[in-house]
């Protein structure tokens, strides 16, 4: 096995369209990047209305987890990173198209420093704004947000950073590191499990980075009900977390 095996995981429900076109940026990043015929790519049903199809959906390198009730994002992807282990992860939206140069870029900022334990990407809106190049943290309860959000990409410098955390929409992790944490958080109903994970990743003194070297793009809420649950798991964030990180936005 490489040291540059990658487990991808893409939780879905429904929208077989835009997987299709997600799944084959993701594809041509991993030839890329030089580790397609190395890496696995998963796909969990996440009780689809009209479950996926196997013939449609595996292939050699690809796997398909159909679940019949719809689960936690956090639960989605801890099962199948569960069953596909690899020295690394990666946690894919089925709304982001990678542009082809992002995960050798990620692989690469990673494998520069061993303390890097997460690797997050940046990704921009349809209409060129910036989607996320990173969170911080405002005071009181204004919590977790991503910096620069909505502003024109081309005014965002395409520098790496170091953040307190990044977006799971497009995050790479060590596996060492996901088992130590057990996952992602599975209280969490959706949204907020990827800023306690990194959290809790720099807890044990890992360090969070996101690379700026490429524009992936993000349609961001494609998931029905999306915001409706994100309401329940901000309230959980806040009291765990509040207090806790700096202040940096």
């Amino acid at each position: 096995m490489s040291a540059r095996a990658l487990t991808c995981i893409l939780v879905s429900r429904g929208l077989d369209g835009l997987l299709a076109v997600c799944t084959a940026h993701l594809e041509t990043a991993l030839a890329i990047a030089g580790v397609a015929d190395e890496s696995s790519v998963v796909i969990v049903d996440n009780a689809s209305p009209t479950p996926y199809r196997e013939a449609i959906w595996s292939k050699p390198g690809r796997h398909l987890i159909r679940l019949d009730r719809h689960q936690a994002f956090a639960s989605a992807n801890n099962l199948a990173a569960r069953r596909y282990p690899n020295p690394y992860l990666l946690l894919l939206n089925n709304d982001v198209l990678l542009h082809p140069n992002t995960l050798g870029g990620m692989f690469d900022l990673m494998e520069a420093d061993p303390r890097i334990g997460i690797c997050g990407a940046r990704l921009l809106f349809p209409d060129g704004s910036l989607q996320h190049g990173g969170v911080v943290f405002g005071a009181g309860r204004r919590g977790p947000y991503h910096l620069d959000r909505c502003r024109p990409a081309d005014l965002v410098p395409m520098r790496d950073r170091e953040f307190q955390a990044v977006t799971g929409a497009c995050l790479m992790v060590r596996h060492a590191l996901w088992s130590a944490l057990g996952g992602l958080d599975e209280e969490y109903a959706f949204g907020l499990e990827d800023v306690d994970f990194c959290l809790r990743a720099r807890d044990l003194g890992w360090r969070v980075w996101c690379y700026h070297g490429a524009d992936s793009l993000h349609f961001e809420s494609m998931t029905p009900g999306r915001v409706r649950l994100d309401v329940g798991s901000r309230r959980l964030f806040m009291q765990r977390w509040q207090g806790r990180y700096s202040i940096d936005g």
